[in-house]
């Protein structure tokens, strides 16, 4: 009888013991399946594009499993994407410190926390942050990135030029046209407080780096230029026309005001005919020796020379523009006419002459940085 009691009593205990031990844990597990499907959820709406709902969905999944780092990483970068950059902040700076991460998390956790820096324009945290991560791994192609971007942003030219050329040896590439525009970026800085001797050392290490390049010639011009340094300005300017005949009409404005001013044109024309020589297409420097020719005097050259550019291509509106003023000083006003005319009907259908190849900005004038998506060396003729 108290043999029956004594079992019947381990029994019970045992089976007592074992509902405990299946309430306690049944309860956490749970939990953690719950937290899981949360998760989940807020990736499928974030996919969906509902930030919203997935932030509140991945608010629960941490509530319901304070491990879930990747959660938390989640609404940090949503807070950010929302306007709540402060909050953001917070949270992934809150997660820097966890211990037990593993280095891939703490990549991605720094990389959400220099984002939100960016955000905030605190450009310098944001350094701090891409320096640490660049310690640990330095080869971080992501990195090197954004901390380039922030030295853009700051206008430490200077920072910018060292770690481009940094990142570019580590992608291998071997182009200096970026070098080369970091260098004139410094230059217009100077200008700017007033160093223009300084200005122009930099635009000279620009077309030492680049000499296929185009704007260190330019601003060089129009350094000397400022210093009525004409013959230097113009000098320059025919270099570049020699050099990179392809893009020897972003120059031709610029000589003809330096001929104006000084009364010769017989050098430049000899340049033009050249630069025709070697590249027949090269419409513009056909309407530039056509300009040359009307401010000599010699008018049928002149329309002859807008003809052979019509001929190569029949809608330059800036042929036909010369040609309206050639044919009405030439007397024929008819001609004249009739060229007004085409420029009336093209001109409904005006298009800007240089675009962004990125993101499709369109200029009348040639830029190397473009204003909108702010990428280097994107512009062609449109």
């Amino acid at each position: 009888m108290e043999f029956s009691f004594a079992v019947a009593f381990v029994v019970v205990s045992a089976a007592v013991a074992f509902l405990i031990m299946f309430f306690f844990k049944k309860k956490p597990t749970a939990a953690l399946d719950e937290a899981a499907a949360d998760y989940t959820e807020g990736l499928n709406l974030l996919l969906s594009g509902d930030r919203e709902a997935a932030l509140k969905r991945f608010r629960d999944a941490v509530n319901k499993n304070s491990r879930n780092v990747d959660a938390y990483l989640k609404i940090g970068d949503i807070l950010r994407e929302i306007g709540q950059v402060e909050r953001a902040i917070n949270v992934h700076k809150y997660l820097t410190v966890r211990s037990g991460l593993t280095p891939k998390q703490r990549e991605e956790i720094m990389r959400s926390l220099a984002k939100d820096y960016d955000d905030a324009r605190e450009f310098d945290k944001g350094l701090e942050v891409l320096d640490k991560v660049l310690e640990e791994n330095r080869h971080l192609f992501w990195a090197q990135e954004m901390k380039l971007r922030f030295y853009e942003k700051k206008e430490e030219w200077d920072n910018a030029f060292q770690t481009y050329k940094e990142l570019r040896k580590s992608r291998g590439e071997s182009k200096n046209g970026r070098l080369a525009l970091y260098k004139v970026q410094e230059g217009l800085q100077l200008i700017d407080s007033g160093k223009e001797r300084e200005a122009r050392t930099r635009f000279k290490d620009a077309i030492k780096i680049d000499p296929n390049s185009p704007p260190g010639y330019i601003y060089l011009a129009d350094s000397y230029r400022r210093e009525n340094r004409n013959s230097d300005a113009l000098q320059v300017l025919k270099e570049f026309m020699e050099r990179v005949p392809a893009q020897s009409y972003l120059a031709f404005d610029r000589i003809k005001d330096l001929l104006f001013e000084g009364g010769v044109f017989g050098e430049i024309e000899n340049v033009y005919l050249e630069i025709i020589d070697v590249q027949p297409n090269n419409l513009m420097a056909r309407l530039a020796l056509a300009d040359i020719y009307e401010k000599k005097g010699e008018l049928e050259k002149a329309i002859d020379t807008c003809l052979d550019v019509l001929e190569k291509e029949p809608v330059n509106e800036l042929a036909k523009k010369h040609l309206v003023r050639l044919y009405h000083k030439s007397g024929d006003d008819e001609k004249s006419v009739s060229q007004a005319l085409d420029l009336i009907d093209e001109s409904l259908k005006h298009k800007a002459m240089f675009k962004c190849k990125e993101c499709g900005y369109k200029s009348n004038e040639p830029f190397w940085r473009c204003p909108k998506c702010q990428e280097w060396e994107t512009f062609i003729k449109n």
